[in-house]
Formats: C-alpha cells, sequence, structure tokens
C-alpha cells in the first residue's frame, strides 16, 4: 500500500512542463525572436520526451519491484490501453482518408474501400502523414478516373440512349415495329 504513495510524486513534476508551451502568436518578434522562440520550442520538445522516457524507466522500476498481482494488473492495463488506442487510430485513419478524398473523389467511402489503411500509421502524437494519404487518394483517382470528381459516365454498349440519336435502342424497336 506504500507504492500507492509514491505514485503520486511523478504527478506532481508534470504541470512543471506546462509553462513551456509556445505562445499562440508569433506576429511582430523579427527574426531573431522567431530564431529564439523556435529554439526555446525545440527545446521544449526535447524536454517533453526526456520526461516521458524517465517516467518510462520509473514505471519499469516500479513493475520489476511489483508483486505477481501488481504486475498483472499493469499488464492487463497496458493491453487495454493497446486496445484502445488501435481502434482510435483505424477510426482516426478512415476519418483522415475520407477527408482528403472529399475533393477528390464522387463519394469519398470509396477512398475507404479501396485503399489499404494499413499503409498509414499513427505517431505517438496522434498525428497521420497527411501527405501520404493525400498522394494515395490523388493516385486512387489518377488510376480510377471514373471515381474523381467530374468525371462523366460513359454508355454503357447497347444500353441507354446516347446524345446524338436521342433514342434508345427499345426506340429502335418500337419505331420497326410500327414500320417506321
Amino acid at each position: 500500500m506504500s507504492d500507492t504513495a509514491t505514485d503520486t510524486p511523478p504527478a506532481d513534476d508534470a504541470p512543471v512542463e506546462e509553462p513551456t508551451a509556445a505562445p499562440a502568436e508569433d506576429d511582430g518578434l523579427g527574426d531573431a525572436g522567431k530564431k529564439a522562440l523556435a529554439a526555446e520550442r525545440a527545446a521544449a520538445k526535447a524536454a517533453e520526451k526526456r520526461a516521458k522516457a524517465a517516467e518510462a524507466e520509473l514505471e519499469k522500476v516500479r513493475l520489476a519491484n511489483a508483486s505477481a498481482e501488481e504486475k498483472a494488473i499493469a499488464a492487463a492495463k497496458a493491453e487495454g490501453r493497446t486496445e484502445a488506442l488501435a481502434t482510435a487510430n483505424v477510426r482516426l485513419v478512415r476519418a483522415e482518408v475520407k477527408a482528403a478524398a472529399g475533393g477528390v473523389l464522387q463519394d469519398p467511402e470509396d477512398a475507404v474501400r479501396l485503399l489499404d489503411l494499413t499503409e498509414f500509421e499513427v505517431d505517438d502524437d496522434g498525428e497521420v502523414d497527411t501527405k501520404a494519404i493525400t498522394a494515395a487518394v490523388r493516385r486512387l483517382a489518377e488510376s480510377k478516373p471514373y471515381l474523381a470528381v467530374g468525371a462523366k459516365p460513359t454508355a454503357l454498349p447497347g444500353g441507354g440512349a446516347t446524345p446524338s440519336q436521342g433514342f434508345s435502342m427499345d426506340d429502335l424497336i418500337r419505331r420497326k415495329a410500327r414500320g417506321h
């Protein structure tokens, strides 16, 4: 039970990272200010990575010193987190593909059905490579132009009225039957 009391100190350290968040506006800073801001952002990102690595190492030490029950609970939590993350990532990729196909394909759902969604990965921050998705949607539109926005349907052989004649095969049969 005393181990739960040691779980709280790392949470107290977490708010220290929040003040390093980037300001919303960087207009009017000049070149030197922008460079300093970029350097500060890079340093904050590096510090965040180090903090995550330290938290992971701390979790490994805790797990090594934990009882069998605590290890089983930790493993179950990790498995649940992994499953939930995988489900969320699939939905995120589907949404990104639909968004990218919105102005390119007549039916954005076609991109979801025809592209290999496992080709696109979600990084640790939940970001998807939108450039890769956009490129894949454009390749799909180029390889199957009938799916693209603005594609004109072509007449099927032997069916339907054609714009040049103004009548269908059925109309021809009716005319011949009437003797015209």
